[in-house]
């Protein structure tokens, strides 16, 4: 009887608190919001990545604040952060959304390397990835505009996406599907004006999705003395080991 009460307390707990909660989890717009999240997203690491929480690590990744998904990563690959999880279309769904949110050069590369993995992996198998998420030619554009023209092809940003669009260049390869040949043709098409120097991404995406901008000047850091913290707690892991 005890343990019931005590769940339901808590449950209360959680109900009456939650906007409370979700700010100091989640949030990112004050340094004590970042401050707890990155508690949280230290703390979440730790736990590793499920089918049950994988929801937390997305939105945490979708913060887009370096200091959290620093804390949330730390040396994982971020391409691998949700390799081991079975794509689903919520998943992919909230992976183009963040893609089109952010223009070129907004998006810190860690969280946009975690995007673009979810994606690959994906589309790994182009058809199989479109039985789970009929993308279009919006989803192809906000992908390619992404794509960095003064770097080269093995750049890891660059890398990724080139290997999805051609990934969906061998999209309904099996069949005669009308849509399903359109998106390969335009997916191919932004390859060919990466790699042909006589043309451009403008040449295929629309100019509007291309517009580089700066990364949020005003992204907001945990205080000075919490820095100060984790770089002791870091020094301090570094010394036992």
């Amino acid at each position: 009887m005890s343990d019931i009460l005590m769940t339901s307390d808590y449950n209360e707990i959680i109900t009456k608190n939650r906007h409370t909660i979700l700010d100091g989890i989640f949030g990112a717009q004050t340094s004590p919001q970042v401050e707890s999240s990155i508690g949280f997203s230290n703390y979440l690491s730790h736990v590793g990545i499920t089918s049950s929480n994988y929801y937390l690590f997305l939105k945490l990744i979708e913060t887009n604040n370096r200091w959290v998904v620093d804390m949330l990563l730390k040396d994982r690959d971020p391409r691998l952060l949700f390799s081991v999880i079975k794509p689903n279309n919520f998943m992919l769904n909230r992976a183009f959304e963040l893609l089109s949110f952010w223009h070129p050069g907004q998006i810190y590369n860690k969280v946009l390397l975690s995007v673009l993995g979810i994606i690959e992996y994906c589309f790994y198998k182009p058809d199989e990835g479109y039985s789970i998420y009929p993308l279009d030619i919006v989803d192809i554009n906000n992908l390619g505009k992404f794509l960095d023209e003064d770097k080269d092809q093995f750049e890891f940003i660059n890398a990724s996406i080139l290997e999805i669009l051609n990934r969906i260049t061998q999209l309904g390869e099996h069949s005669s599907e009308l849509r399903k040949s359109v998106l390969s043709k335009h997916a191919f098409n932004i390859r060919i004006a990466y790699f042909d120097n006589t043309k451009s991404l403008m040449d295929i995406i629309p100019r509007v999705l291309l517009v580089r901008l700066d990364p949020e000047e005003r992204e907001v850091k945990p205080s000075k003395e919490f820095i100060a913290y984790m770089k002791k707690i870091a020094d301090t892991g570094k010394s036992r080991n």
